[in-house]
This record gives structure tokens, C-alpha cells and sequence, in this order.
């Protein structure tokens, strides 16, 4: 965990992340007009793994500030971190850290396991990328895997609306106005083995889906 630390000393020290969501999370969260629901289904303490969809560069902030009472950590695209001044605000504020898309970044889902090692909450997107608006992607194998080696309880997050603020094919499409709906704690009874991990990550993404009804 030292070399974990050494990289993401926000693993420590938490107070720049809490200047972070009590000033510009919560101002997207204002601008957007975010209506939380569920936020009692989030436990207070220990390791927790929040699955979410994703549609808008806000959702991580959004994310942030829905959950509010815990500070959340993210997987965040590597591109972001190839500028210093980005890459130091993401990380030390945003609690994020790099995965490579377009491949399985075995380093990035160790950080992940090692993160919610230490008793905390990991936010992933499963679909790896952002969904056109009112659609879900198939999701990566790559959040089942982390699912099934964490063993820990499992939050499903809906996200609505933020695609009308800054969305896949457009930005501000219409008046913001974004819901986060969180879904009671589960989960996976399957074997961690490698031909489990793509319907591991399949639940994740169906039981976020079911919070749509």
C-alpha cells in the first residue's frame, strides 16, 4: 500500500477532496438542479464499490456530491492525466486515478482492489465510456472482474440527465436537470474465475438499469 500512497497521497489526506466537492461539486450539482434519491442505501463505513452509468464529463462530480457523507474515488481516463496541472487537480482533489481505455489496464483495477483494500468507496463506470443520450454500452469485463476479487457490497448508481449539460454528441442539449438514484447494497455469487468476469460485469449493469422503474 506504501507505493500506492507514495502516488495518490489522497489515499491519506482527504482535505483538499472535501474543499473540492464543498466548492465545485457543489456548484455543478446547483447548476445542474441534482435531485438525489437513495443515499440512505450507501453504508456510512468500511468497502464499498459504486457502479454507475455514464453519459457526461459531470458525472464524477455529481457522483461525488450525491454521495456526499464518504469521499468517493474514481477511475478517470489516462488522457487526463498527461497535462501536470490537470493530472494534480483530478488526483488530489478529485480522488481520481488513470485507466487506460480501449484495453484491460490491469494497474488501474489494481489500484481499484487496493483502494477498496483500505475500507473505502470506488466509483466505476462500467461501460468504460460515455453512453449516447438515454442509452447504456455493454460493460466492460473489466468492473466484474474487480467485483468478484473485492468481495465487497455493490451500490448500483442511475445517473439521468446529465448528457443535456455536456453529453457525447453535444453540449447544454436542454435545461439541466439530473437525477442519481442509488440502489440498495448486493452481491455477486459467482466464483471469481476469468469466464465469470463479463457476467459479473453484466449484473452490475442490469441492476443499474432496474433503478430506471
Amino acid at each position: 500500500m506504501e507505493a500506492l500512497t507514495a502516488n495518490y497521497p489522497w489515499v491519506k489526506k482527504k482535505v483538499a477532496y472535501w474543499v473540492w466537492l464543498h466548492s465545485v461539486a457543489r456548484f455543478i450539482a446547483t447548476f445542474c438542479r441534482l435531485k438525489v434519491y437513495g443515499r440512505e442505501n450507501i453504508p456510512a463505513t468500511g468497502s464499498v464499490l459504486l457502479v454507475a452509468n455514464h453519459r457526461s464529463y459531470l458525472d464524477p462530480p455529481l457522483v461525488a456530491f450525491a454521495v456526499k457523507k464518504r469521499p468517493v474515488f474514481f477511475m478517470a481516463k489516462a488522457e487526463l492525466f498527461e497535462t501536470p496541472l490537470l493530472s494534480t487537480l483530478i488526483k488530489h482533489w478529485g480522488n481520481a486515478f488513470p485507466v487506460k481505455r480501449g484495453k484491460v489496464d490491469l494497474k488501474a483495477l489494481k489500484t481499484a482492489l487496493e483502494v477498496l483494500g483500505k475500507g473505502e468507496l470506488v466509483c466505476i463506470f462500467p461501460e468504460g465510456q460515455r453512453a449516447p443520450a438515454g442509452k447504456f454500452l455493454r460493460p466492460k469485463w473489466g468492473a466484474g472482474m474487480v467485483a468478484l476479487k473485492a468481495k465487497v457490497p455493490v451500490v448500483p448508481c442511475l445517473i439521468e440527465g446529465s448528457e443535456k449539460v455536456i453529453g457525447k454528441e453535444k453540449l447544454f442539449s436542454g435545461l439541466p436537470d439530473v437525477t442519481i438514484k442509488f440502489g440498495k447494497p448486493f452481491r455477486i455469487d459467482l466464483e471469481d474465475k476469468k469466464e465469470n468476469y463479463q457476467k459479473a460485469a453484466d449484473i452490475l449493469m442490469e441492476r443499474i438499469k432496474e433503478l430506471k422503474a
